[in-house]
Formats: C-alpha cells, structure tokens, sequence
C-alpha cells in the first residue's frame, strides 16, 4: 500500500547545528515549566486543592477562565513524548511519567473516566447547539498527549486512561446518534478522527475504531468529494486535522477512497489558491480565497498551527506517493515557518508572521519582498 514508511524517531539523531540548537531550546523549555502549572486546570477540574496564588498560575488561554484551559498541556506530552524517543531522556521521561500519574489521579476523582480540564457540561452544551468555545479541539489535545506518551514514551499507564476515556466517547457518540447528530461535528472536532484511528492502529481495540467510524462522515468531505471549495474563508487549522484523519484512515483501511479525499484536501488548499513566498496561504485563522492573497497581506498572516498541521500532512501524502513536491513543500515552510516563527531563544514560536507591519508614520510596508508567489 505505502511507497515509504516512517523512520523510526528512535532512528533519527540530530547532528550539531541550527536544528540541534533549536532541539535543545524546546528541550529547556519543556523541562522549565513546572508541573503544578502544566496540570492546573485538571486538578481544579477534579477538585484537587492547591495553594498558589492566581498570579502563579499559566494564563491567557491556559487560565481557569477560559473555555480552552488545559489544550497546552496536551501539546507538552506530545513534545516531550517525541524527545523522549529520539534521546532516551531520562529526566524529561520522569516528568512526564510524574504527569500522567496526576492526570490518573484526576480521572479516577472525576468518576474513573472523564479526564478533562474542562467540564463534561460542556458537552451538554454541544447537544443543544448552545455556544461553547471548541471543548473537543480542548479534549482532542489531550487525548493526543496521552497517545503519544504511549506510543513514544511507552508510558502504559497512558493506555489505561485512554481506555477508559474511550468508554465516556462510545457512550456519548452513541447517545447523539439518537438525539443531536450534528454535536459530534462541532466544538471543532476534526483531531478526534485521526486520533481513534491511530489508537485503533497502536492497539487493535475495536472501540477506537468504533468512534473512529462515528466522527468519518463531516462535511467537508463531501464537499471535497463533489468537487466544492470548503476551505475559502473557513477556519484553516479547524480543517486540516480532517484531512490527516483521512489520511490515517487509509492507513489502516487500505481504502482509496481516504486517499482520494487527502488528495483533493491538498489540491483545493495548495494547488488551487496562492501562497506567501513564505509557504502560508491563510489570514487571520483563515483559508484566503483563491486569487485574494493580495488583498490579505498584513500583519496576522500564516498562522503557525496551519503551518505545523500542512507539514504533516505533506509527510502523509509523501508517503503514500513518494512525490518529491510534498517534500519541497515540507522544506519551505520548515525553514520559513517553523524555523522563522520560533524564538531561538525562548523556542516559543509566533501566532501569525506577518507580511505587512505599519511603521512609525502610519505607512504600511512590505516586510518581505515578494510575498505573493502565483
């Protein structure tokens, strides 16, 4: 089925130079932050008590206010659980197995299933179509976290909490089938079919494949498969992690049909609309329409996360085709996205890279010549 397979991470080692230096800059910073903090939002969650002040605590979208508190957490597991497996770090694997003892913890106080930083109510509100800011993009990170901290780090106690996530998933999937179908494609969902497709992989455990199934059919899919643009002017990082779960469907389904449906995904978001000389092709959070780039260039364009989500799935469609041009797309947006949008030396990395910033005297100007490649 596949031309190529992944490399092992294990089988990758960085020599000395920028990539290596930049490794390490994640490295301290994944080890600086303190674990109280990581987890703040799953002990409130679970009514653990702490003793810090609120000014101690992660804030802006990490903070107890906010509908997306305790994502950030998902993505240090994922981080630190891919080092992990390319270095052997010892300490970095004790802090994260410190991690997931807590987030156990946490499950077991919330009823030994629901693992959440947010409250299962939050669902309840998808059920009736009420607004809530985007609960299973929130969830989603962390079941990737958890994923990937078993996968990479071999961290079992990882898999016991997916598992028993799982049974909180089967049984709320199976109820809004009878009652609100539409709740499952909402609260920015399209990370949960990749994710149970690849625990189906990982483990063989028909109850991932299960929701695997039950979150297979959005929308866009059918869009892209009559041929529409569901991109332009629509949520760019909402929409790629349905296309990476197509991907991991034909993964383990050998079905072309997920190819096809991977393919016309990166036709109608690369081929069929322009991009920045830097790789990007969004504002805002948002796919540009095909022929506006222009129009859009200024300071809140290329947005990191779609940055990040398009380099997988190049290495997705690299794998299946063996067709150099994802590989020379992977190039371009790792030097000037990844590379470009870190801070070397913080290894924080910039929400938007503009294009455009305004000056002192109110003129705008270009920051990089050229930035529209048609």
């Amino acid at each position: 089925m596949l031309k190529f397979k992944n490399i092992d991470v294990t089988e990758a080692h960085l020599l000395p130079g920028l990539f290596k230096e930049r490794s390490d800059v994640n490295r301290a910073y994944l080890m600086e932050l303190k674990n109280e903090d990581l987890l703040q939002n799953f002990y409130l969650e679970a009514c653990i008590r702490t003793d810090r002040d609120v000014t101690e605590m992660h804030l802006g979208w990490e903070s107890p206010t906010c509908q997306l508190r305790g994502h950030f957490l998902g993505h240090w597991l994922s981080a630190a659980s891919m080092l992990i497996a390319q270095n052997g770090d010892r300490e970095l694997k004790a802090k994260l197995d410190n991690i997931i003892d807590e987030l156990e913890r946490c499950q077991k106080l919330n009823g030994g299933r629901w693992v959440g930083s947010i409250p299962e109510r939050y669902f309840e509100l998808l059920e009736k179509n009420a607004y809530v800011w985007s609960p299973q993009y929130t969830m989603h990170k962390t079941l990737l976290g958890l994923y990937h901290s078993a996968m990479y780090a071999k961290n079992e106690k990882a898999l016991e909490i997916l598992s028993n996530a799982a049974d909180w998933y089967i049984e709320w999937t199976e109820k809004m089938e009878k009652v609100n179908p539409h709740a499952v494609y909402s609260g920015e969902e399209g990370g949960m079919l990749e994710v149970w497709a690849g625990l189906y992989e990982y483990t063989h455990d028909e109850r991932y494949f299960t929701l695997a199934q039950r979150y297979s059919h959005p929308s866009i899919f059918k869009k892209l498969t009559d041929g529409g643009d569901p991109l332009s002017n629509c949520h760019a990082n909402a929409s790629v992690p349905w296309a990476q779960g197509a991907a991991k469907m034909y993964e383990i389904t050998e079905d072309s049909k997920w190819l096809e449906i991977v393919k016309k995904f990166w036709k109608c978001a690369v081929y069929d609309r322009e991009s920045f000389c830097t790789g990007g092709q969004n504002s805002g959070e948002f796919w540009i329409p095909p022929h506006k780039l222009g129009m859009f260039i200024g300071e809140r364009t290329q947005e990191f996360c779609t940055v990040y989500n398009m380099v997988r799935l190049a290495d997705y469609l690299y794998r299946f085709t063996g067709e150099s041009e994802y590989l020379d797309y992977i190039e371009k947006n790792l030097y000037n996205g990844f590379l470009a949008q870190q801070n070397k030396f913080t290894g924080m990395p910039a929400y938007f890279l503009p294009m455009m910033l305004n000056i002192s005297n109110g003129t705008p100007k270009n920051t990089i010549e050229q930035a529209v490649i048609y």
